[in-house]
């Protein structure tokens, strides 16, 4: 079978187990073989391990030799449906046919698409859509207790869900009459389901048909009693007195089920978790989630707000905010809540014109309700303002990566702000999606892509989905390929906007205001590993105060972190955008950028040294470029105190300065550092800074600079001869 044959293979389990090769149905004869095909088609495009296989054929009656007998009966299912159909792969084996060609997941990819809906015409669409695909109980005609158990559970409790969120939304809408056949359907598929029966009644009534409810409800009734026992819920009964009563029947306030799906597998977090917990007993209602882009904000809120659902009665708002999206696709908040308001049951044609009465009515709804609000990707406190609640017993959990600062000043908010995985989380993370196995058999390929990826989340999974699409290809290889991401971080490129590591970093950019936006691509010049606000000055050419402010903006964007105070960094992803951005910009701007740089470090250096070392020789450097602000030493604590923190940039400072042809500076640099390392007695990186010094004095031609250096280096040469042989 070819490629193309195989992308028409479709697999359907939400009812009797039905297999067709384009329009020619498929039959398998054996149990096991439809078993089979029922789990590989389950996990779509993913490797299922053998031992998983083998459960669900054999179930607790294994074969003597599983990887053989799993072996034969995909044999037999290649034989059948192409030999392409089915991939081995290191771990086991994957179907070749795309997602939406397996109803269970075109079903739950619809769910996830309804749930955080802002349209609510376009919600209970996609809802019916999902709810068509069923045509009975899950994987019918297959004996397997492993689907029939935990699989089939789930498919079921997410159908009823999904099936009283579209009664929910049809009641609210008022299409009674067309809500009873569905709804008739439903309970009989799902007879003992209280809820369900409860819409029945509620649709029934709405079309003035109360005699059938009336009769509806005492059939249930009569079943409940002789079958299991029991009697109707409190909720079914206010139903049935009103019925009784003549009253009109009013359905309980929607309860919203927006979340959302959960993460497969949360990686690390757990102090994360661990917080968010606590707010849940404290008496803070507004939590914000910040921190750069790809690292993980989204998915910790999600799987927070799945675990604690419980805790949240009343239901889960949520809405994507798009704050961080391509040019001006962030949503109105009143556009948002409109949509929550259809969601709580408010007609479309009821919801208020004025926005102020549109928030007051939204803050009534949800008064005294113990609800979650989930506002996701947010970008800036202002949009999120009119969609928080009016009292407490909400919760508000916001994702942004802005800090939000004013919400946490004038609503007491808490701040969490997520950093990167450790390592130990990121080889945790590959070997979720990769396997053990796959991970430990190559550590220093694994330990290199970790590295590379800047234990980002997002970019991690970006790797996890190289290797898994090429299972063929040991990891060294890959860890080869994101080599490339120091200088070009489209490496990490993805067909999905949404995953793109540079498209995801341009949102954050783009948003930048344009002397912010400039200071950013600036600092790629600088070589790290870090700089100090007092460079910054001089990089942008800014007075101190200046360049706070605009630093403070980067910040508060998270597109850098200030781990240490007065000390900023780049994330090393961050920093090979950055230099993507400098790369289009102009050349002779960013050179007298790299100079400024240059002539901050020298010229403060050479005041430093004339603090530490009165009486050294010293070349006098020559007058800074407009714009350079050297730092204001004032003593000699101040001048240790400068090297001890500029240590390691100074010496980077000068490599970058012979690597980008300013050899002047370099052996002025070498002259200005010599006595901090005397000082230190540092005779390697003494060494270094002349060796530098000569290959800049040969590139000028400066047969005295070239002599001095020569001198220096054989002096260095027999101190650490001598400190060689010291007695340790």
């Amino acid at each position: 079978m070819t490629a193309d044959a195989g992308r028409e293979l479709r697999v359907a389990v939400l009812g009797p187990f039905d297999v067709r090769l384009g329009t020619v149905r498929v039959e398998l004869g054996s149990n096991r073989l439809r078993t089979l095909l029922a789990v590989l088609a389950l996990s779509a495009g993913e490797t299922v391990s053998v031992d998983r296989l083998a459960s669900a054929v054999w179930a607790g009656d294994l074969p003597d030799n599983v990887r053989r007998s799993v072996h034969t009966y995909i044999a037999r299912l290649r034989h059948t449906l192409g030999a392409e159909a089915i991939e081995t792969t290191s771990l086991g084996y994957r179907l070749r046919v795309e997602p939406e060609r397996v109803d269970a997941l075109l079903f739950r990819r619809l769910l996830a698409e309804a749930a955080p809906a802002l349209d609510t015409e376009a919600e209970p669409a996609a809802l019916e859509q999902a709810l068509s695909l069923w045509r009975g109980q899950p994987f019918e005609g297959i004996e397997s207790p492993a689907l029939h158990g935990a699989d089939a559970a789930h498919l079921l409790d997410l159908h009823v869900t999904a099936a009283e969120r579209w009664l929910d939304l049809g009641l609210a809408a008022g299409r009674h009459s067309e809500l009873v056949p569905e709804a008739r359907r439903l309970v009989a598929r799902h007879p003992w389901h209280e809820p369900l029966w409860g819409r029945l009644l509620l649709a029934l009534d709405g079309c003035g048909r109360r005699a059938e409810a009336l009769s509806a409800y005492e059939r249930l009734r009569r079943g409940l009693s002789e079958e299991l026992g029991t009697t109707p819920s409190a909720e079914l009964r206010r139903i049935h007195a009103g019925l009784l009563e003549d009253q009109a029947v009013r359905a309980a306030p929607i309860t919203p089920r927006q979340l959302p799906a959960d993460v497969a597998e949360l990686t690390g977090r757990d102090e994360e978790l661990k917080r968010l917990d606590g707010l849940l007993d404290g008496n803070t209602s507004v939590c914000v989630i910040t921190g750069t882009a790809g690292v993980g904000k989204t998915c910790l809120a999600v799987h927070w707000a799945h675990q604690a659902a419980e805790r949240f009665p009343d239901g889960q708002l949520y809405a994507d905010l798009q704050g961080f999206g391509p040019g001006e696709s962030a949503l109105d908040p009143h556009d948002v809540l409109s949509s929550f308001l259809q969601t709580l049951g408010v007609a479309k044609h009821r919801i208020p014109v004025d926005p102020q009465a549109r928030i007051a009515l939204y803050r009534t709804l949800l008064a005294g309700r113990r609800a979650l609000v989930l506002l996701d990707n947010a970008r800036d406190a202002e949009q999120v303002q009119e969609l928080l609640p009016g009292g407490t017993a909400c919760m508000v959990v916001i994702t942004s990566r802005q800090g939000l600062n004013s919400l946490v000043s004038r609503h007491a908010a808490a701040l969490l702000t997520l950093d990167v995985l450790t390592h130990r989380e990121s080889r945790q993370l590959l070997a979720g999606r990769l396997g053990r196995e796959c991970v430990e058999a190559d550590a220093r390929a694994t330990d290199e892509i970790i590295d590379l990826c800047g234990r980002l989340p997002l970019s991690l999974t970006i790797a996890a989905g190289r290797a898994t699409a090429a299972p063929s290809a040991p990891l060294a290889a890959l860890s080869a390929e994101l080599r490339r991401v120091r200088t070009d971080v489209s490496v990490l490129a993805t067909r999905d906007a949404r995953t793109d590591m540079r498209t995801v970093f341009s949102h954050s950019y783009d948003l930048l205001p344009a002397k912010a936006a400039r200071l950013f691509s600036l600092l790629a010049i600088h070589p790290g590993p870090d700089i100090a606000r007092a460079a910054v000055a001089s990089l942008a050419a800014v007075n101190r105060v200046q360049a706070d402010r605009l630093l403070d903006v980067l910040l508060e964007a998270h597109l850098v972190a200030e781990a240490v105070p007065g000390r900023v960094t780049l994330h090393n992803l961050l920093r090979t955008y950055a230099h993507d951005l400098a790369r289009v910009a102009d050349v002779r701007l960013h050179r007298q950028a790299a100079r400024r740089v240059i002539e901050h470090y020298l010229h403060t250096a050479y005041r430093a040294t004339r603090l530490l070392r009165p009486e050294a020789l010293v070349i006098v450097p020559s007058p800074p470029a407009p714009g350079v602000r050297p730092e204001r030493l004032a003593c000699r604590r101040q001048a240790l105190e400068w090297f001890q923190a500029e240590h390691t940039v100074l010496f980077t400072v000068v490599r970058q300065a012979l690597r980008n042809d300013f050899p002047s500076h370099v052996i002025q640099l070498a002259a200005a550092l010599t006595p901090w390392c005397d000082h230190r007695s540092d005779w390697r990186a003494k060494a270094g800074l002349h060796e530098a010094a000569l290959k800049a004095a040969e590139q000028l031609g400066d047969i005295a600079a070239v002599v001095r250096a020569r001198q220096i280096i054989a002096a260095v040469t027999i101190d650490l001869e001598r400190a060689d042989q010291a007695p340790a």
